[in-house]
């Protein structure tokens, strides 16, 4: 078993041990109006994930209970960074990285610190320590493979345990969902993809980011050049790109009729459909997403042993692609 793959397995242990540890309940009482996520690469996927939990779960309560709304935005590293961003003392940056070591995130984090904002650092266990965070939120232990999992859902699971200083009944269904998730890994993966040279990944609402994360994972395991859209964005021009030569692995629901206008178009220019609906996990449904993201996961595992790569290495087993790396600064 590969690294990769029992840091998948043991996903459902760490969320458990997170939720043992409680986070400040001051992140529930300190007045600011407006909440951004921050991240890049699998930490943006995180923010973006964030930012959606907090306008379903979040917004809804405050809307029923508290005249104060705190509108939520995510933003890519790069982009808070390098782009104007109307960020005041009035206001809470949340910054994902695991390693705290990519500069262009902690260039962002210190950013919000100097626009007078609150900040908050979602890292590691083990990565330095940053002044410019007013709060530091542990996640998991450094990631033993290149193809980040578990630091991943970790750090979902702060958010997750956040949104319960709001609603208690969120954290009682993500427990509820850890028990389902661990009885049920590893998911067997039924079909891999036949042409995994066109290999196109979608996805609808939260489940666009689950597809964007899970072509992440298949680049970085398998070295495949996925490509991931929004469902109903690829409906708009980029479904010209499908024939018999496709594969297309669609996360969606299926409650959802945009949905069926694309697999009836896949399946009439030959395409191959693998559909992984929300309805074929017994989880809360709050938390399908969650279990179609391991799913996801667990794709990449499963081509990569196909393919005979190794998901823990990034290619650095190779010599070239570990010369290049030297090239690049993260």
């Amino acid at each position: 078993m590969t690294l990769y793959e029992t840091n998948i397995i043991n996903q459902p242990a760490e969320w458990k041990r997170l939720l043992a540890i409680s986070i400040p309940t001051e992140l529930k009482t300190i007045d600011y109006r407006k909440i951004v996520f921050v991240g890049i690469g699998s930490s943006y996927c995180v923010a973006r994930i964030a930012e959606f939990l907090w306008r379903a779960y979040v917004m809804d309560t405050l809307i029923n209970d508290s005249p104060k709304i705190i509108e939520p935005l995510s933003v890519q590293s790069f982009d808070f960074v390098r782009s104007y961003h109307a960020i005041s003392s009035n206001d809470m940056v949340v910054v994902f990285s695991h390693r705290a070591g990519k500069t262009i995130s902690m260039q962002a984090l210190e950013a919000a610190k100097n626009y007078g904002a609150r900040t908050v650092l979602i890292t590691g266990i083990g990565s330095p320590p940053n002044p410019k965070a007013d709060f530091r939120l542990e996640t998991c232990l450094q990631e033993t493979s290149e193809a980040f999992t578990i630091s991943v859902t970790s750090a979902i699971t702060r958010i997750i345990q956040w949104i319960g200083l709001y609603d208690r009944s969120f954290v009682k269904k993500f427990r509820a969902t850890i028990k389902v998730i661990e009885e049920q890994l590893p998911f067997k993966i039924k079909k891999l993809p036949k042409f995994t040279t066109n290999l196109v990944i979608v996805g609808d609402l939260i489940r666009e980011i689950v597809g964007y994360e899970t072509a992440f994972k298949l680049a970085e395991t398998t070295y495949l050049p996925v490509r991931s859209f929004g469902l109903e964005e690829f409906l708009h021009g980029h479904h010209l790109t499908l024939d018999k030569l496709s594969s297309l692995v669609i996360f969606s629901s299926l409650l959802e009729s945009r949905r069926h206008t694309l697999i009836k178009y896949a399946k009439a220019v030959g395409c191959e459909v693998i559909s992984i609906d929300e309805e074929k996990f017994s989880t809360p449904k709050e938390f399908r997403w969650l279990a179609q993201l391991v799913w996801g996961q667990q794709l990449a595992s499963a081509l990569s042993k196909q393919m005979n790569t190794n998901p823990d290495t990034a290619r650095e087993d190779q010599y070239i692609y570990r010369k290049a790396k030297n090239l690049l600064r993260l």
